[in-house]
């Protein structure tokens, strides 16, 4: 027999309390929700700011290109009428072009910001108004005018347009180094844009308020539908409890039903009993030894003291509140189990495990009461082991309980008869009486505990394994001891 230092066992699982499961699955589940609507929506926004980023980056392409095709034209124009005169030719072009729609003014300019045309002739000579100040040389370098049409919005001559700008080089193929160039500038009407810009604005703000007012709508859904879902499963939680309480009635009245038939008949039948034992042994004297009489009156005594073990039971499961608790350490009393069964476990090849838990509390207990169960469950487990096996008893606390566990890898127990095991008479043994575990399960209650089976029967290539576990209440005043895990 091995002794461990640590000990684990793994108890039936004890439900929390059905308000706490729910508050803290109803948080999870809203902080789960709320993360997931809230990506959803972010993602959403996202790819519309990015489409309305792309419509007005389009919008701006379209705008510009507008400008840059009339500019084009307009250096062909120049091109065609370079014989005449130019700047005369130059001064009509320009306002002819600003006099088109959408078209705010058309300027030509020198690097130095100096306008030599201007769709509006009283304007020439002055000097390009660039943010509400001149156009000097500095401010001219950093719009980096080139060969390229460039544009974007800007206050420029008095007005927010979408202007587009470049170098201008009408019916020039090689230019001079060093040659200033000037810088034609063309306002376009910046409402379209601005429409764009606005309507996108407003489509994306319509758009947010949408998927909130769904993202609100779907998340309420989920949530009553979740509540909706956890009402079910404790629906179906408290209906199994319902017909748990309603087997342990139905066994508690067919248990007080035999107590009662016990209580009423045991002395009855007791009395004749010890009258026909006594007239057995008797007339079995009177024989000779060795005679067929004598063996007979032999027999008769037997059953009759068989008849009465079988009374025996039924009084004390008629009476198993008859305890006396008190602080007890079950480490002694499973001991002691141990002394009894180590030579019946020898015999049938059983090998016995111990395992308890270190500095396990007292439990509150009648030990010559908790003997008899604890005896009828190893007897049991030895039965079911004919071919050896392993016994294990073990005992540790556990949430303010002490837990005895009785172990054995035999045959098993038939998942049909395991709801059954605690009736009365009900017995899978050829010679049983079915009164050990109804009496041991009416000890067990009359503590104020709980026992409990759990069962795998055996099958091909693998062994069962029945697993009875008892819980008993913690002596009072008794120290908290640290509980040990399986490692």
């Amino acid at each position: 027999m091995s002794q461990n230092a640590r000990f684990a066992i793994l108890p039936q699982a004890t439900a929390a309390p059905a308000g706490v499961l729910s508050r803290s699955s109803r948080a999870s589940l809203g902080l789960l929700l709320g993360g997931a609507g809230a990506v959803l929506v972010l993602a959403i926004v996202l790819l519309a700011y990015m489409a309305n980023q792309r419509s007005e980056a389009g919008m701006a392409r379209l705008l510009g290109e507008k400008g840059s095709s009339l500019i084009v034209a307009l250096e062909g124009g120049l091109r065609s009428g370079m014989r005449s005169g130019a700047g005369v030719r130059l001064q009509i072009l320009l306002e002819e072009i600003a006099s088109g729609p959408d078209i705010i003014f058309v300027a030509l300019a020198m690097p130095d910001g100096t306008i030599v045309a201007h769709s509006d002739r009283e304007r020439l000579g002055e000097i390009v108004r660039f943010n509400g100040a001149e156009l000097d040389e500095t401010h001219m370098a950093g719009l980096a005018p080139d060969s390229h049409a460039r544009w974007g919005i800007m206050h420029m001559e008095g007005h927010r347009a979408f202007v587009v700008y470049r170098q201008f080089v009408p019916g020039l193929r090689n230019v001079p180094a060093g040659l200033p160039l000037p810088v034609i500038f063309l306002g376009l009407d910046v409402s379209p844009f601005e429409i764009t810009r606005n309507q996108n604005r407003d489509y994306l703000i319509m758009l947010t308020g949408v998927l909130v007012v769904v993202g609100l709508v779907c998340l309420l859904a989920l949530y009553y539908a979740e509540r909706a879902r956890q009402w079910r499963q404790g629906q179906r939680r408290a209906e199994g409890r319902v017909r748990r309480l309603e087997e342990e009635v139905r066994r508690k009245e067919k248990m007080a039903a035999v107590g009662n038939l016990a209580a009423g008949v045991a002395h009855e039948i007791r009395n004749p009993l010890s009258s026909i034992k006594g007239y057995a042994t008797y007339f079995g004297q009177r024989f000779p030894e060795g005679s067929a009489d004598r063996a007979a009156a032999g027999v008769m005594v037997s059953e009759v003291d068989r008849l009465n073990r079988v009374i025996t039971d039924l009084i004390g499961l008629s009476r198993p509140s008859d305890i006396r608790p008190r602080a007890v350490k079950l480490e002694s009393v499973l001991d002691h189990i141990l002394c009894l069964v180590a030579r019946d476990a020898e015999k049938r090849g059983v090998r016995i495990v111990r395992r308890f838990a270190r500095a396990t509390p007292a439990a509150l207990a009648d030990p010559e009461r908790m003997e008899q169960v604890l005896l009828n469950l190893c007897l049991n487990a030895l039965d079911a082991m004919p071919g050896g096996g392993v016994l294990t008893l073990g005992l540790m606390r556990q949430k303010g309980r002490i837990c005895v566990l009785v172990r054995d890898n035999g045959t098993g127990i038939a998942p049909g008869v395991l709801p059954h095991i605690f009736d009365p008479y009900f017995t899978s043994k050829a010679q049983g009486t079915g009164l050990g575990l109804a009496t041991a399960h009416k000890i067990v209650e009359a503590h104020g505990g709980e026992i409990s089976v759990e069962s795998r029967q055996a099958g091909e290539g693998r062994r069962g394994e029945t697993t009875f576990r008892i819980w008993l209440p913690q002596a009072f005043g008794e120290t908290q001891a640290a509980i040990p895990h399986e490692g």
